[in-house]
């Protein structure tokens, strides 16, 4: 009986020493980061839209994380694309103030 509880805490030991560096402790501020949300598989557009809500509650001024450069006709058909579709997400999405009474603008 001796043995056998000698091998049946070896092997807990064993495992508890191989998951220890799974236990690894990342803060609410490394898990919002932009380079962390980017480097664990999130898109761009992802890591701005927490960037800029989390910049959007501590009262930090909002500002893109990065430059959007595309062609004008790139620019024109995505304009044109959303008047039509309601359902798409346009870039001002975060960058307007929400008012309570409907208006033109939310069309």
């Amino acid at each position: 009986m001796g043995i056998m509880r000698e091998k049946l805490l070896f092997t807990f030991v064993l495992v508890a020493l191989i998951a220890l560096p799974t236990i690894a402790s990342v803060t609410t501020e490394e898990s919002t980061d932009a380079e962390y949300l980017i480097n664990s598989g999130y898109s761009q557009v992802m890591a701005e839209d927490i960037f800029m809500q989390k910049n959007r509650v501590t009262g930090k001024p909002i500002e893109p994380l990065y430059e959007k450069s595309q062609n004008i006709l790139v620019r024109g058909w995505r304009k044109f694309y959303s008047y039509i579709d309601p359902a798409i997400d346009r870039p001002d999405r975060l960058h307007h103030d929400i008012k309570i009474s409907p208006s033109m603008s939310d069309l």
